[in-house]
């Protein structure tokens, strides 16, 4: 729901503002590196993407914490940068690694790529004003939103039949 949140969020917000930017970012990282934790904490989640996700899920806290410091669109914008990139990558290591034994795995490859082309993509777009940046950042959002609300109802369509 957070990423819905702040999908939405990026796609409706037209202010150039620093502080929003900065703020919106820091909420996101933040939220998402908790509700990342309390998913991989589960009995359900294999120990190696337990590993690699809590690692991702540290860069997002630390991430939401540079942002809400960033002085400039070019230091925000290499912070969410960095914060998408080990996350993605964490993410698409992790899922690699338990592929074979974890059904979500694929979910977390998508994820991952996402999350690393989102890092690359603000590194790219170091130059850009706020609302560009919210915009990068935005997009990859509203990937990863579709992908796990697709996951999340097909998931519970799948619990529901009967064994």
């Amino acid at each position: 729901m957070v990423t819905t949140v702040f999908a939405i969020f990026t796609i409706f917000w037209t202010t150039e503002t620093m502080t929003v930017a900065r703020i919106a970012l820091a909420v996101f990282f933040i939220l998402c590196a908790t509700a990342v934790w309390d998913y991989v904490k589960t009995e359900h989640v294999p120990p190696a993407l337990t590993g690699a996700a809590a690692l991702g899920a540290a860069a997002w806290v630390f991430s939401g914490i540079a942002a809400l410091f960033a002085t400039s669109t070019a230091a925000l914008a290499i912070t969410a940068g960095v914060g998408f990139l080990i996350m993605g990558v964490c993410e698409l290591y992790g899922g690699l690694k338990v592929r074979a034994e974890f059904i979500p795995s694929r979910d977390h490859v998508i994820l991952g790529v996402v999350g690393t082309l989102t890092g690359v993509g603000l590194f790219v777009g170091v130059g850009l004003d706020p609302h560009g940046i919210l915009g990068i950042s935005g997009t990859g959002v509203i990937i990863m939103a579709v992908l796990l609300l697709i996951s999340a109802a097909g998931l519970t369509h799948e619990s529901r039949k009967p064994q």
